[in-house]
């Protein structure tokens, strides 16, 4: 453990720390610990291990919400955009994807966010953009002076003929995704990689999310859990009827839904959010539906659970919460899905979440055997330790500094 202290120290003294940066938050949304959005938790972490280092990083954010974080520099922008019409609207979509196949390029969401950028310090030696490529224009490469980052969470360019991906991608210094599997979703539309393209995979906070006592639980049933945005493609519905399956040969169990369907805190249910509630119903008391809870009580939700299930039923690029449940030491059940498997490696489970007698196998297999349950949780929080947010932030300072 010392010696892996002194690496980290010594990596931190040979990575130039490029400073000041600015991060551009998703326009209109929260920095805060109020928000379920990855961008904002990502910003934020990476702006207190910059901070650590000697840096500073100015967060560009919107004066018609609530900031919170501690950490970073807030710039705020006012704009003139109506607040009926806050959100880069489904048509402005349509609209921006028809010009970018007939033009190469998306002038309304490059507007949508012209007031944020035109707020960027100018002594902002770099800037940070999440996943919005079309905010990385000509104009905006002539009037920044310093070093444009575009960082990819998710696959972004699904509607963006090969062209112009190599147009946006080109104007960056460098772009960068959070796993292979996203990169090469890149890779594949264009036929080639380009030489500024890289992968910076996420960091997690193992401070914060930590093993938590589960001998003070002895007795209880094993508690499964999944946290996460209540919504169709996040598979909330393959783990009630796994819990289903699961309850024919064991109720020693307890299932624990935590999320809503938005990214904060919302009044009344989706109707998938019904759905699900209407599905669990046979089990009573063996399935617990938990609204949105904050940042700072992730940690406990984490800690109070044995198993963490990941039903996904689309390729998530990364996914937070995984490493989240790595770091709280938490055996993993998941989809062999997009970017998962990168963070997860051998130690994770994996099914078709969509077969629920095999996800109600994989699950059976761990509730009822603790052993197993702390030998791929030990072995997971392990394969979290590497996954800092100081070497994060220390690998994007070197390809900034390329």
């Amino acid at each position: 453990m010392e010696f892996a202290r002194q690496g980290e120290a010594a990596a931190r003294a040979t990575v130039p720390v490029v400073t000041p940066i600015a991060q551009l938050a998703y326009v209109f949304s929260e920095y805060s610990v109020g928000t379920g959005n990855a961008m904002a938790t990502k910003i934020h972490a990476q702006a207190r291990a910059h901070e650590a280092m000697g840096g500073r990083t100015y967060v560009v954010v919107s004066d018609r919400r609530e900031h919170d974080y501690a950490e970073g520099t807030l710039v705020r922008y006012a704009s003139s955009r109506p607040a009926t019409r806050e959100w880069f609207t489904d048509l402005e979509r349509r609209l921006d994807a028809a010009c970018g196949l007939t033009l190469g390029r998306r002038p309304l969401v490059a507007r949508f966010h012209r007031e944020a950028l035109d707020a960027v310090p100018a002594d902002a030696k770099a800037l940070v953009v999440y996943n919005y490529a079309g905010a990385i224009t000509d104009r905006l490469t002539r009037d920044f002076d310093g070093k444009i980052v575009l960082h990819l969470g998710n696959d972004v360019f699904r509607s963006w003929r090969p062209a112009e991906v190599r147009r946006v991608i080109a104007r960056t210094h460098v772009t960068v995704a959070v796993s292979d599997y996203l990169a090469g979703t890149v890779v594949e539309r264009l036929g080639s990689r380009p030489d500024n393209l890289h992968v910076l995979r996420n960091g997690v906070d193992t401070a914060g999310f930590r093993p938590g006592r589960r001998a003070s639980r002895e007795g209880m049933p094993p508690t499964i859990l999944f946290v996460g945005n209540v919504v169709p493609h996040k598979g909330a519905h393959n783990l009630v009827a796994a819990a289903r399956v699961l309850a024919h040969t064991t109720r020693n169990f307890r299932v624990r839904i935590v999320g809503s369907s938005g990214l904060r805190p919302s009044e009344g249910l989706s109707d998938y959010e019904r759905e699900l509630r209407r599905a669990a119903a046979p089990l009573g008391d063996l399935v617990e539906f938990t609204p949105f809870v904050d940042r700072h009580a992730l940690p406990a939700v984490y800690a109070g659970a044995d198993v963490f299930c990941m039903p996904v039923d689309w390729q998530e690029p990364a996914g937070q919460v995984v490493t989240e449940a790595m770091a709280s030491g938490l055996p993993v059940v998941s989809a062999r899905s997009g970017g998962i498997p990168e963070y997860l490696g051998h130690e994770g489970v994996y099914v078709d979440p969509r077969d629920a007698n095999r996800l109600a196998e994989a699950l059976h297999d761990l509730v009822t055997d603790p052993g197993e349950r702390a030998r791929r949780g030990r072995a997971l929080r392990r394969r979290a330790e590497s996954m800092t947010w100081d070497r994060n932030v220390q690998e994007l300072m070197r390809l900034i500094g390329d």
